[in-house]
């Protein structure tokens, strides 16, 4: 996954405050450790993360999470 990707989830994930970006986080974490796979909840939830996302950048680095997770 592009570096640059994380750090723009990171940043979107400290400066707000919400139950999307918790959950971004989550599925952030998990793209570092191997702990757990990913569910079909997440599949879902980072779907409509990206269609919804208004920021290009934000977006891109969405997907490019989405397919580094579930490729």
């Amino acid at each position: 996954m592009n570096e640059y990707s994380r750090i723009l989830i990171e940043e979107y994930c400290i400066s707000h405050n919400s139950k999307k970006s918790r959950r971004l986080s989550d599925l952030l974490d998990l793209s570092y450790s191997f702990g757990r796979e990913p569910t079909d909840d997440d599949a879902i939830f980072l779907e409509k993360a990206i269609q919804s996302e208004r920021n290009s950048e934000l977006k891109e680095a969405l997907s490019d999470l989405d397919e580094y997770l579930f490729g």
